[in-house]
C-alpha cells in the first residue's frame, strides 16, 4: 500500500460525518501456437503493445504440437487465469483457451498515448480478500481517486439541478449547530441536505442486509436472504416512498451499483455489498470507488500469466465440450480440437449457453444463461478541457448517466469516469452527446473525448458485471457452481462473496482449481512479457481503444488499421476475424466503409466488434479520410 496517496484521518471524518457521497460507483473492470511464441495483447490496450510468450511444453515431456491436457480452461478472464495458474503450480499440463485477442475477459485496461483506462472492472480493497493477497504477492502498486471527498456534490432532481459544497461544509456546519436562539439557519442547512439525505437514504436502504447475510461470505448461512430475493431495486425504492427530489440523489447512487434496470435487478444483491463492506458507509464507499492498480488491472492478469505459464491460444472461440469416459474433446470455431482430463469453463453467465455440451447442461445453468443477469449499463471516461473541482454528479435511472466523478486531474484538464443504466439512453463515444448531459449540471464544461467500450455489444460477454435479477440467487446459485463430471464452472458470477468483481472471479479460480486437481490426483510443474505501440489519428480516437495504427502493423483487440482501406475485408492472416466478416466479401471502399461504420452489427450480423457505431455522417467522413492516409 505504500503507493497509495491521501489524507486517511480528515476522509474518515468526513464519511463518517456525511456518509458515502460517491460510495457506489463499482466494477462488477487476447491466436498463435500452442507449443511455441504467441502474440499476445496481454495490456488488453488498444496500441497492439504485444508480449512473446514462449509457451513452453513443461515438465511433464508433452511433445510439442500435442493437443492432450490434463486440463483445458475456458476464458482468459481473472477466473480463467487464476484458475490456469493454480492448476500449472500442482504440476498440470494446461492449456488456456480465449474467445477474444486479449486476456482479461470483462477487464480492459486500454493504453490511449500515455494514458491508461480501465474500461470494465476497475476497484479493489483489502474488504476483498482474494484479490488484495494477489496484490500484497505481486507487490502491485494502487492509486487512490482525487473525488474520494468531491469538493461539489450535484444531482438533478427530476426539475433542477441542487448541489451542495464540501468546502463550505465544515464552517456552515459549525454556524448551524452553534446558532444563538432556537434557530437554524436556512443556507447551511440547505448546503448539508445532500449529504444528510445521502446517508440517511443508504442506510435505510440497506436495512435487512444483517439479517439476510449474518456471513456475507456464506450467503445461505440463514434463510432471511430470501425475502430480499423476492424484491428488485425498484421494489424497495418504492416502499420507502421518497420525495422525488430525495429518490433522484439515492437513484443516481444505487444506478451505478445495480448497472441495468432497477425492475430486474435483485435487491439483495446490493444487500450482498452493503455486507461484505461492512455495514459502514466509510468501507462501502472505499470498497467499490476509491482504489485501483496504478498500470491497470492488466498488472495483475501479466503478473498472474508469468507466474503460472499455461500454453495459451487467443482468438480461439470454444463451440463444442464433450465429455466421454475419462476424457474431454474440446472443439474450437476453427475446428481445432483438444483433449483434456478436466475442463474449467470460466465464462460469464450471459454466454455459458453459446456452448454445446455433450451431455447436455444442467437445466438450471442453460436457463440462467439464457435469462441474463441484469448487468447490463454503461462506463465511460469523459477527458474535459481545464481543471475541475473533485466533483460527484448524480440522476435518476431515467437519465442517460447515473453517476458521474472525478478520476484524474492534470495539466491538460480533467477526467470524469460515468455510469449509466441503459446504453440505449446515450451514445458513449460521443463527445457532445455527454456533454450536453454534463452541462446540466456544469454549464461551461467543455468535454475534448470520451473512452469506452460497449460491454453489451461483446459477443463474449453480453453485458457488464454480474447483478443477479429478482429470485436467481435462490434458484439458480448452486447449480451454476456444481461441477457436472470432468467440467468445472469457475466464472465470477458464481462466486459467493464478491461476485461479478475481480475479487469474485479469483475466488472462483483458486476453488475450482482445487477442485480439478483433487479429482485429477495427480502432480507436475510451472514463462513473460513486453513491447509497445502508439495512437492513431485523432480522428481514429475511439477505434483505438481496440485498433492500434501504427507502422509495425502489430494487432490489438481489434485488427491494425494500417491499410485496410482499399483492401478486402478479412484480408489478414495474423488475425482472427469473426466468421460473419470472413463470409461477408466485401471491400473497404469509402462507401463500404461508411455503410459499415454507421451500425456495424446490422452492416455486417454476426460481427464480434462490440460498437455501437458512429451516427454522425461527418464524423464518419473523418474516420475514413484517416483510414486512407494510413499506408
Amino acid at each position: 500500500m505504500g503507493g497509495v496517496r491521501g489524507d486517511g484521518a480528515s476522509r474518515r471524518s468526513f464519511l463518517k460525518a456525511v456518509g458515502a457521497a460517491v460510495g457506489a460507483a463499482a466494477l462488477p473492470l487476447g491466436g498463435g501456437p500452442t507449443t511455441r511464441a504467441a502474440a499476445l495483447p496481454l495490456d488488453g490496450g488498444p496500441t497492439g503493445r504485444a508480449a512473446a510468450l514462449p509457451l513452453g511444453d513443461g515438465p511433464t515431456g508433452r511433445a510439442a504440437g500435442s493437443n492432450a491436457y490434463d486440463a483445458v480452461v475456458l476464458g482468459g478472464g481473472f477466473a480463467g487465469v487464476c484458475a490456469a495458474r493454480e492448476l500449472r503450480h500442482a504440476g498440470l499440463r494446461v492449456l488456456l483457451l480465449e474467445a477474444r485477442n486479449r486476456l482479461g475477459g470483462r477487464t480492459f485496461t486500454a493504453r490511449l498515448g500515455q494514458e491508461l483506462f480501465d474500461l470494465g472492472g476497475t476497484w479493489v480493497h483489502s474488504t476483498q480478500p482474494h484479490v488484495f493477497a494477489e496484490i500484497n504477492r505481486y507487490g502491485l502498486e494502487l492509486v487512490e481517486n482525487p473525488a474520494v471527498i468531491p469538493e461539489l456534490l450535484l444531482w438533478w432532481d427530476g426539475a433542477r439541478v441542487r448541489q451542495a459544497g464540501v468546502r463550505e461544509w465544515a464552517p456552515l456546519l459549525k454556524e448551524a449547530l452553534c446558532a444563538t436562539g432556537g434557530e437554524t439557519p436556512e443556507a447551511p442547512m440547505s448546503v448539508l441536505k445532500g449529504y444528510a439525505l445521502l446517508q440517511r437514504q443508504m442506510v435505510e436502504f440497506h436495512a435487512g442486509a444483517a439479517a439476510a447475510f449474518p456471513r456475507p461470505f456464506e450467503p445461505f448461512f440463514a434463510d432471511a436472504w430470501r425475502d430480499a430475493d423476492a424484491l428488485t431495486v425498484r421494489d424497495r425504492l418504492d416502499q420507502m416512498d421518497l420525495p422525488d427530489s430525495r429518490r433522484a440523489l439515492l437513484e443516481g447512487v444505487l444506478g451505478a451499483s445495480a448497472h441495468g434496470a432497477f425492475d430486474q435487478a435483485s435487491l439483495l444483491e446490493m444487500l450482498r455489498w452493503w455486507a461484505l463492506s461492512g455495514h459502514d458507509l466509510q468501507r462501502y464507499s472505499d470498497s467499490v470507488a476509491r482504489f485501483r492498480f496504478r498500470h491497470g488491472t492488466v498488472s495483475l492478469i501479466e503478473a498472474m500469466l508469468e507466474d503460472g505459464r499455461p500454453d495459451v491460444r487467443l482468438g480461439a472461440p470454444v463451440v463444442q465440450v464433450t465429455q466421454n469416459g475419462e476424457e474431454v474433446a474440446v472443439v474450437t470455431e476453427a475446428g481445432e480440437r483438444f483433449r483434456a482430463r478436466a475442463v474449467v469453463a470460466a465464462l460469464p453467465l450471459n454466454v455459458l449457453a453459446k456452448i454445446r455440451f455433450t451431455p447436455e447442461l444442467h437445466p438450471d445453468k442453460v436457463a440462467a444463461s439464457r435469462e441474463r443477469h441484469a448487468g447490463a449499463g454503461i462506463k465511460l471516461y469523459a477527458r474535459v478541457r481545464g481543471e475541475l473541482p473533485p466533483v460527484a454528479i448524480f440522476a435518476p435511472e431515467s437519465e442517460p448517466l447515473s453517476s458521474v466523478f472525478t478520476m484524474a486531474q492534470g495539466e491538460h484538464g480533467s477526467e470524469l469516469v460515468a455510469f449509466g443504466t441503459d446504453p440505449r439512453r446515450i451514445d458513449a463515444h460521443s463527445a457532445p452527446a455527454v456533454q450536453a448531459f454534463l452541462r446540466r449540471f456544469l454549464p461551461d464544461v467543455e468535454v475534448r473525448d470520451t473512452v469506452s467500450y460497449d460491454w453489451h455489444l461483446d459477443p463474449w460477454s453480453l453485458g457488464t458485471w454480474c447483478v443477479l435479477r429478482k429470485g436467481q440467487m435462490g434458484k439458480y446459485l448452486p447449480g451454476l457452481r456444481a461441477p457436472q463430471g470432468r467440467v468445472h464452472f469457475a466464472g465470477a458470477d458464481w462466486a459467493l462473496g464478491w461476485r461479478g468483481f475481480i475479487d469474485g472471479a479469483i475466488e472462483m479460480g483458486n476453488r475450482v482449481a482445487q477442485q480439478v486437481v483433487a479429482q485429477l490426483e495427480e502432480r507436475a510443474e510451472p514463462q513473460e512479457a513486453a513491447t509497445d505501440g502508439r495512437d492513431g489519428e485523432p480522428a481514429l480516437q475511439s477505434c483505438a481503444v481496440c485498433h492500434p495504427s501504427d507502422a509495425s502493423g502489430a494487432h490489438g483487440v481489434g485488427p491494425n488499421l494500417r491499410g485496410v482501406h482499399g483492401r478486402d475485408a478479412a484480408a489478414d492472416p495474423g488475425f482472427a476475424y469473426s466468421r460473419a466478416l470472413r463470409e461477408r466479401g466485401v471491400t473497404w471502399t469509402d462507401a463500404e466503409l461508411d455503410a459499415f461504420l454507421a451500425d456495424p452489427a446490422g452492416y455486417v450480423p454476426g460481427t464480434t466488434m462490440p460498437f455501437s457505431g458512429i451516427a454522425d455522417p461527418q464524423e464518419r467522413a473523418a474516420v475514413i479520410r484517416a483510414l486512407r492516409q494510413l499506408r
